[in-house]
């Protein structure tokens, strides 16, 4: 059979022309070679794609291992990642849009909410396809208009990474609400919460919003200026807007009104309020009040324009029900300080103050462009200390007995004795080397033998040891070159914390040795600081294993190594102009108001409707408000015993005056004047 199949095909070639042989052969050829490379190739294919699918399963689960510990690692492919608070049922994939810019402000990542548990073993690289599986993909996304939550419904507050965005239906939550998002991409309509939802006991959601009209910065004399309220968390947001039509509210905040304050209100407007509008305008008109002053009482409104006189009442009616639903769940007021004034604001030494601390609970030592006075707030009693004028910061440096002022047009830092406050005349000490120098911190260093104080001028820190015998001396021990120029400084656990554009050293004091970068490279959940370049307010140690990095953007929580030791982050509902501590709350001051956290639980706990009000020391407690009225407040902590000022009586009197005593040139009398004999003094 075979020798007849053989004898067919001979037959077949004898028929063809020499060339069709020709042709025939090197096919033949081609077609055998191509058959066995195949063979060849296959397990080498199948290899490389095992290897592919081994390692995606091993980076897969890499991820949760990172997101578990509340850290995400960088994806080859990206240029900046963040953080997102999810458990293992969350699988995370870290890359960013091609289109995407590296310095661009909408910085994301990309995560996928798995529909089942995982196993190494049964995942892969087909199992983990968004695509497939119809799961969402996240982005950690910086939002430029106020956006809600489709989980929760509460806004999510914040000047960048605010929450994240599913790239493909558009599902926007809190990366705290992740975990609890609908799985099915895109979510089904029966599973949507609506835009409006409150839950009472935990005092979340949205219950109501809509556009009204708020007086311009200038006041209602000069008009209305578009805003978007929004009454969400048992709080009322004002966004302004601008006045292009079809235009969108900023991300900041323009005013919040915390409705557990105890001074909360809601009201129509009436010609007794003597607010000065049309009266056409009146009956559009309500108005919401909240504590400012405890003492003296101040309270605080906002006058609001509705649209029509019926959405006026619906507003009104919609507050009202809320305060009195909050109140029947005796929500417990989270709330910690109380504000008082600390002196009588007729005082002329606090109109010009630049800076303050706190002696002692009966004595205040304000600084401004006259010179360094110390006041006696029981018995009205100030004297002057020394000649220098210009005072721009206090610093006591109670272990050394001494104090630190910078001082005069030249900026230099002097030393005097404790006994200076006193009334008593001793010498000042100057630091000639610190000419031009703008901030100063204290500290004791070799378990409190000594003391220190460092000195920032631009990018330079000058460390010395402080000594005090019959006369104050010193000597300068470290000079220090920061990358840029200090923003901030202070000293704990005997090293230097030092913030600058978009970072932060810790620098060891007792020995010579290389800073600790509290922001590390290596830890690429933090390089959009970087990438993005942001001023340092502060740094706060938590514990001796965390701090917190506070920026003018957001807060971040990061351990000694320098790596994120939290996976969210502070939000600032508005752009912080301050950042003051006193354990365990961080006091962030912005342009209309002053918001409380608490630093260890990360909750936003109070907001202080204050405008234009300033801190003159480094914990916050005494600030100065810079309205029509210039007042020196004291900000009272509720959770502690006894207060660290005592509070004399106050008015807005204008009666008293400085009067100098008979027998000294520095002391002064705050009180009226009662004889012509004693001359009255305006400074």
């Amino acid at each position: 059979m075979p020798q007849e199949g053989n004898t067919r095909v001979m037959e077949q070639f004898d028929t063809l022309d020499v060339s069709a042989v020709l042709n025939l052969e090197s096919a033949l050829v081609r077609d055998g070679a191509s058959r066995q490379v195949l063979p060849a190739a296959v397990p080498l294919i199948r290899d490389c794609k095992m290897k592919a699918k081994e390692k995606y399963q091993s980076d897969v689960w890499l991820e949760i291992e990172h997101l578990n510990k509340g850290i995400v690692r960088e994806d080859p492919r990206s240029s900046s990642v963040a953080p997102c608070d999810t458990t293992t049922s969350a699988v995370a994939q870290c890359e960013t849009d091609p289109v995407e810019n590296i310095l661009d402000q909408n910085l994301k990542i990309k995560f996928y909410i798995s529909s089942g548990s995982a196993s190494p073993s049964s995942h892969s690289g087909d199992e983990a396809d968004p695509v497939k599986n119809k799961s969402h993909q996240f982005f950690l996304t910086s939002f430029t208009a106020p956006t809600k939550c489709h989980q929760c419904t509460s806004l999510m507050v914040g000047l960048i990474r605010q929450g994240c965005a599913c790239d493909a239906c558009g599902f926007s939550c809190h990366t705290t609400c992740v975990e609890k998002a609908p799985r099915a991409c895109p979510v089904p309509s029966q599973q949507k919460r609506g835009t409006l939802c409150v839950d009472v006991q935990e005092g979340m959601g949205t219950a109501y919003e809509g556009h009204v009209w708020i007086p311009k910065k200038a006041g209602v004399k000069k008009g209305w200026q578009r805003a978007l309220a929004i009454v969400c968390d048992f709080k009322l947001f004002l966004y302004n807007m601008e006045e292009e039509k079809g235009s969108k509210p900023n991300v900041v905040v323009s005013q919040v009104i915390d409705m557990r304050d105890g001074a909360f209100s809601v009201s129509s407007v009436w010609p007794s309020d003597f607010i000065p509008v049309r009266r056409k305008e009146m009956s559009r008109m309500f108005k919401v009040t909240a504590s400012q002053l405890s003492a003296p009482s101040n309270r605080y409104s906002v006058p609001i324009l509705a649209d029509s006189e019926n959405d006026k009442c619906e507003w009104v009616g919609v507050l009202s029900d809320l305060h009195r639903m909050l109140r029947k769940s005796h929500s417990r007021d989270r709330s910690v300080y109380v504000l008082k004034e600390a002196y009588d604001s007729s005082l002329p030494l606090i109109k010009t103050t630049q800076t303050a601390a706190i002696i002692d609970h009966k004595r205040i030592a304000l600084g401004n462009e006259e010179g360094l006075f110390v006041v006696h707030v029981t018995i009205d009693e100030i004297i002057q200390v020394g000649d220098m004028k210009k005072i721009y910061q206090i610093e006591l440096i109670p272990h050394g007995q001494m104090v630190a002022v910078i001082s005069g047009r030249s900026h230099h830092v002097q030393l005097f004795p404790m006994l200076a406050l006193d009334g008593r005349k001793t010498d000042i000490h100057k630091l000639a080397e610190t000419k031009g120098c703008h901030t100063m911190t204290s500290g004791t260093v070799c378990q409190g033998a000594h003391t220190c104080l460092c000195v920032a001028r631009k990018s330079q820190v000058f460390c010395y040891e402080l000594f005090q015998s019959k006369k104050i001396s010193h000597r300068k021990f470290k000079e220090l070159q920061i990358p840029a120029n200090v923003q901030w400084m202070a000293i704990f656990s005997e090293q230097l914390c030092v913030g600058f554009q978009s970072g932060f050293l810790r620098y060891p004091l007792r020995r010579e040795g290389s800073p600790y970068r509290m922001l590390h490279s290596h830890d690429p959940t933090l390089s959009f600081i970087v990438h993005q370049p942001v001023d340092a307010l502060c740094a706060i140690e938590i514990s001796s294993i965390e701090y917190l990095l506070c920026f003018k953007s957001i807060g971040i929580y990061t351990d000694s190594r320098g790596l994120r030791s939290r996976p969210t982050e502070l939000m600032w509902p508005a752009t912080p102009t301050y950042c003051r501590y006193n354990a365990p709350y961080l006091s962030v001051y912005s342009e209309n108001a002053v918001d409380i956290f608490d630093v260890n639980s990360m909750e936003w706990i109070q907001t202080v409707p204050l405008k234009k009000v300033r801190p003159l020391n480094s914990e916050g407690s005494l600030n100065i408000l810079l309205s029509e009225t210039i007042r020196l407040i004291y900000f009272t902590n509720k959770m502690t015993y006894g207060d660290e000022l005592v509070f004399p009586e106050t008015s807005d009197s204008h009666q008293k005056q400085m009067v100098r005593h008979l027998h000294s040139k520095r002391r002064y009398s705050f009180r009226v004047p009662r004889g012509k004999e004693r001359l009255p003094i305006g400074l």
